[in-house]
């Protein structure tokens, strides 16, 4: 009697999740379910997935649907299809849908990567609209990772590009969702930092992947990092991490950076210089920038720190940059990639240029 009620109830549950799926679906959906003891297991034959986006344009919905494997292309055609199809469910709508057309789309096997054209109306997709679709196609296709692994977007016969103007080829695991569940975009840049060396004398370079989500610049999330401190040994923080940065733009090659008075802290009694030039540096080896402006809360600062003043700009200092021997180059170099490996995660979390991890993005 017992089983009975068990497979009753789950059967119930199973024609529940059909019709939440909504009927255009159903049809490509069979399931099973398999009583053995006490326990109930229930599989489908759609192991693959398209994601619809909620009414309110803040998260994704991941939807068992079932693509034809044959070949990359038929993996690309199959899944737009897929993200065409208009949900039963009243709270969610399909990705691909209204004047926005998909013209085109092509293959590279080189890269494992699938580029998407679309019709210039791609371009009118408010904000959270193009973030959501851009995610929803790009984990869509991603699924397939032994033939899909990058996705490139065109509008029109123009490629959706990065910062600096290459062509931006995406990930699955480019797009997380925050802390409310909304889909952020996270870029990625090689950087080079420099803190503080062992003693505090010099500064030494760290290069870094920083990731930061696209609501903010480059600078701003390079500033950040230098706040949260080095991920490699043997290096020390230049910077309090109390820090507020209120603003960091880039203006005809002038970086401005506008911090509280805590940038005025020097740690364990270093050189006011360090403070400076950790960031000066830093951002003057980013495209673009030459010279470095600071503020303190909106206004340029005119009295002296340690000597120095700070009311005028400043160009990159590389008299103050310590460079080990070539013997403990590769150690240090070993060091920062296990711990870019193991740690940078956690360090760009605390950093706040990530708020949340890519977990549960498919829950609604």
């Amino acid at each position: 009697m017992k089983k009975f009620k068990l497979f009753t109830l789950s059967i119930l549950c199973l024609a529940l999740v059909i019709s939440t799926v909504g009927c255009s679906l159903a049809d490509k959906i069979t399931a099973f379910v398999h009583s053995s003891d006490d326990e109930e297991i229930i599989t489908t034959e759609a192991t693959h997935g398209v994601y619809w986006m909620n009414q309110g344009e803040t998260r994704l919905l991941k939807v068992p649907y079932e693509v034809d494997t044959s070949s990359p292309e038929a993996i690309i055609a199959s899944c737009i299809e897929g993200l065409k199809q208009t949900p039963d469910d009243n709270g969610y709508k399909c990705i691909i849908a209204g004047n926005v057309e998909v013209t085109d789309y092509s293959y590279e096997s080189s890269n494992k990567l699938a580029t998407i054209s679309f019709s210039s109306k791609y371009k009118e997709l408010s904000t959270s609209q193009e973030i959501l679709a851009r995610a929803a196609i790009v984990r869509t296709l991603t699924q397939f990772s032994d033939d899909i692994q990058y996705v490139s977007f065109n509008v029109g016969t123009v490629p959706l590009a990065a910062s600096d103007g290459s062509r931006l080829m995406m990930r699955g695991k480019d797009f997380v969702s925050n802390i409310s569940g909304n889909m952020e975009y996270v870029r990625e840049d090689y950087v080079t930092l420099y803190f503080a060396n062992e003693d505090r004398t010099m500064l030494q370079q760290e290069d870094v992947v920083v990731k930061y989500l696209s609501k903010i610049n480059l600078e701003t999330a390079v500033v950040n990092s230098l706040i949260s401190g080095p991920i490699s040994s043997g290096l020390q923080p230049t910077l309090s991490t109390d820090i507020v940065v209120n603003k960091v733009n880039v203006k005809e090659g002038v970086c401005y950076v506008d911090l509280d008075e805590t940038f005025f802290e020097r740690i364990d009694g270093q050189k006011f210089e360090l403070n400076i030039y950790s960031i000066v540096n830093t951002l003057t080896q980013l495209a673009g920038i030459t010279r470095v402006q600071f503020l303190i809360d909106g206004v340029i600062f005119t009295g002296t720190i340690d000597g120095m003043r700070i009311d005028s700009m400043f160009e990159k200092n590389m008299s103050l940059v310590y460079r080990p021997e070539k013997e403990s180059v590769a150690t240090t170099a070993a060091q920062s990639g296990s711990a870019l490996s193991g740690d940078i995660e956690g360090q760009v979390k605390d950093n706040q240029n990530i708020v949340e991890t890519e977990e549960n993005i498919g829950e609604s």
